[in-house]
């Protein structure tokens, strides 16, 4: 039978997935490593890396909201963002200057 591993979510709620084989995988890597592995270290940064990957662009720009009104910590935004933080800033601050520019001698007749 597969081990069930689980991730502590707010309240009761958990995220459970059967993991056998990847811990047995891990295993095989761990015995070839000299110093071993960091099985909680790669879990970690694997859930990271797949939370990054799932977020469209939208749902970027509005964590990136939600960090900025101070809704959800820096540790959170960078888990969820990370160096988007700065380019979402770094668009968002191209798009007030664009806005400030005069256009009226710029359209053609």
């Amino acid at each position: 039978m597969e081990k069930v591993g689980s991730i502590g979510m707010a309240g009761n709620d958990k995220v459970e997935f059967r993991a056998e084989t990847e811990e047995k995988a891990a295993q095989v890597v761990d015995q070839l490593r000299l110093g071993g592995i960091n099985i909680s270290e790669l879990a970690r940064k694997g859930l990271r890396d797949t939370l990054r990957e799932t977020l469209s662009d939208e749902e970027k720009i509005a964590l990136h909201q939600r960090y900025k009104n101070g809704d959800i910590s820096d540790a959170v935004a960078d888990v969820l963002i990370g160096d988007g933080i700065e380019e979402i800033e770094r668009e968002r601050e191209a798009f007030e200057a664009a806005k400030k520019i005069d256009t009226d001698g710029l359209l053609q007749e």
